[in-house]
């Protein structure tokens, strides 16, 4: 490995050197960095996106979503047909082996996925791996998954991290906790993927080593020997760090950050794409109490009232996306052609005045993160008369507040959970939930029908109607996607995904 010494770190962070010489270490190990300390290895018991994306690399699903074309293409599985509107049937990749060296076959994704959908397993995000009833095994190299209703998204499900497969001898034979139950989240961590663990500790770091007798599938053949998740809780030190070689790839930080990396000789600054959604939620139904945004001359004001391409290329990042609709545009049923509220003041002015409010009004908007952006919201709407304050809360605290309806605008966001397919945010949000602003049984018809709609021209429609409903009504306006930024050694290769989870099995050293 490349010199990382502890004094060159202190006297890079007190500014006295230049960076040092960037270039691929010696023993070709990519060093990267997590700010979240994890106690488990395995997502399916720390929710966590270093782990989800670690899971990419030690493990197979049975599909693999191609990360720029957003095709599904056969990964464990060499072929699928669906046999009926609940029944999905694959035929399974010959001459796989786990990183223990034994065979892989039907059995193993019997085993993995019934204890995955099984409650008594306390699998954290169920919702991702419980929308399959069953799993049966054809035979040695057949298997079909059988669903409660019809399941149009199960291939985007299907390539998530979290429908990884281990042997079933690893599901059957667990540890086991003092008081005798399965203590699955400490099961060794045995894949099919393209790396395998070589040591994990808890809240440090994570070592993977290229698996020598990786099969020849979409994924490729990896480039890097050595793969090692560093955790730096402090991004300062992070920074300081990647300056003198120590770290070779560092992200979750703020763009200001980011943006005094990009003059430094031997880093690469890269804004990636970003499929976490920013988006208002106003009270169209009055439940927070009497306030103007139950009108819906006032709701349509405030979306005309906010110069979102300005926000979005000034603060968010370049990689932002301006939306009409709330969904990532490349998500499977996802349409930005409704209504667009384009930024008018003038118009934001003459509707208030509509609806009676021509001196202006007063509200309060509660939120979680991203106050800057919030600030520069607030900003376009007092020049149209519109005095907000801002409520800044923990997320459970907003949550609760949400859930109880005791808020007239909140600014939140959703990440999908990576899903590229628009079930995985309009039909988690806007089904009537506690927490949805808009309380709209129309949209919620509409949502559970395109849900289980095979047709893919029909349930597109569908969709495209919920989402029409819910510009025409105002009570959840879409703002822009995120930008996310990436800085690391110039000799690294890198390619971004809009989920956010880092591939590096498709990286290399230059």
């Amino acid at each position: 490995m490349m010199k990382r010494t502890c004094a060159a770190l202190s006297v890079a962070m007190m500014g006295l050197v230049a960076p040092a010489t960037h270039a691929a270490p010696d023993d070709d190990t990519l060093v990267w960095v997590t700010n979240r300390e994890a106690n488990v290895p395995l997502v399916w018991w720390e929710n966590l996106i270093d782990i989800a994306a670690m899971q990419h690399h030690f493990f197979d699903t049975l599909v693999y979503r191609n990360p720029e074309t957003m095709e599904y293409e056969p990964l464990l599985a060499t072929s699928w047909e669906r046999i009926d509107d609940l029944t999905l049937e694959f035929k399974l990749r010959p001459g796989v082996v786990f990183h223990d060296g034994s065979a892989f076959d039907a059995d193993d994704v019997v085993v993995s996925y019934s204890h995955l959908i099984n409650p008594d397993s306390h699998v954290m995000n169920s919702s991702l791996v419980n929308w399959i009833s069953s799993v049966e095994k054809v035979d040695d190299m057949t298997i079909r998954l059988h669903t409660a209703h019809p399941f149009p998204a199960a291939f985007e499900f299907l390539s998530s991290t979290r429908m990884g497969v281990m042997p079933s001898e690893v599901w059957e034979n667990p540890p086991m906790t003092a008081d005798g139950t399965p203590d699955y989240a400490n099961m060794p961590v045995i894949g099919t993927g393209p790396y395998k663990m070589v040591s994990f500790v808890p809240g440090g770091d994570m070592i993977l080593e290229r698996f020598e007798d990786y099969y020849d599938g979409p994924k490729g053949q990896p480039a890097i020997k050595t793969l090692q998740m560093k955790t730096i809780l402090d991004s300062e030190t992070a920074i300081a760090e990647l300056m003198v070689g120590q770290v070779d790839w560092v992200t979750g930080l703020t763009q200001d950050a980011v943006d005094s990396l990009r003059p430094i000789p031997g880093l690469e600054v890269l804004d990636g794409p970003d499929m976490r959604v920013s988006y208002l939620q106003l009270d169209a139904t009055g439940r927070s109490g009497d306030t103007p945004i139950a009108d819906l001359k006032v709701r349509q004001a405030i979306a005309h009232a906010i110069d979102k391409g300005s926000i979005a290329r000034n603060l968010v990042g370049p990689a932002a996306q301006v939306l009409n609709a709330g969904c990532y545009p490349t998500q499977v049923g996802c349409s930005q052609e409704v209504e667009p509220y384009a930024y008018d003041p003038e118009q934001a002015k003459a509707l208030l005045a509509e609806a009676g409010y021509g001196d202006g009004i007063q509200i309060t908007i509660d939120a979680y993160r991203d106050r800057y952006l919030l600030e520069a919201i607030l900003g376009n709407l007092a020049e149209v008369g519109i005095d907000a304050d801002i409520n800044m809360l923990q997320w459970a605290g907003l949550r609760s507040k949400m859930n109880d309806g005791e808020v007239e605008v909140v600014q939140t966001g959703w990440a999908s959970s990576g899903l590229n397919d628009i079930s995985g945010i309009a039909s988690v949000l806007l089904k009537m939930t506690p927490d949805d602003s808009c309380q709209n049984p129309k949209v919620k018809e509409l949502l559970d029908k395109a849900d289980i709609t095979i047709d893919t021209e029909l349930r597109a429609a569908t969709y495209k109607e919920a989402l029409d409903t819910i510009a025409a009504e105002v009570c959840w306006i879409p703002l822009y996607s995120h930008s996310k930024p990436y800085a690391y050694n110039e000799a690294l290769d890198f390619f971004p995904t809009a989920d956010g989870f880092p591939l590096f099995f498709l990286a290399s050293w230059d």
